[in-house]
């Protein structure tokens, strides 16, 4: 009895996602290939324009799964900061987690063709600054 009720425990979350209203709904994903490009000389922000895309991080990370904490609090851009690689944005493990690589448990949360890898990546590669 005990089993089955942790079998369907782990189902359940499973197929709810983690921090997703629906579990097949991850973000604004775009036909593959598609480029979304920041505008020559927009900055981004970190609060603006970042830190909104990362909010579905906290609610696993917030209790620190897989060894990150993200809470989406004040500390938000240390924890984020702690996960990019400025000389080659891609490479940063913020963006190969949040496409669903590196064994991240939450699975893909937007895919690289997205604006939000795109919004991302392009913020890291402006600096990546705590604005």
């Amino acid at each position: 009895m005990l089993k089955q009720t942790l079998l369907t425990l782990i189902v359940a979350v499973v197929l709810v996602g983690c921090g997703t209203d629906h579990p097949f709904d991850r973000g604004d994903d775009l036909p593959e290939g598609a480029i979304v490009d920041t505008p020559s000389g927009a900055d981004l922000s970190f609060s603006a324009d970042v830190k909104p895309l990362l909010a579905v991080c906290a609610s696993c990370h917030s209790g620190g799964a897989g060894g990150w904490v993200y809470a989406g609090g004040v500390e938000s851009y240390d924890a984020v900061s702690s996960e990019i690689d400025t000389i080659t944005p891609q490479d940063s493990e913020l963006l190969i987690k949040a496409t669903g690589g590196d064994g991240h448990g939450g699975g893909a949360i937007f895919s690289a063709s997205s604006s939000s890898y795109n919004t991302i990546v392009n913020w890291i590669s402006q600096g990546a600054q705590n604005n």
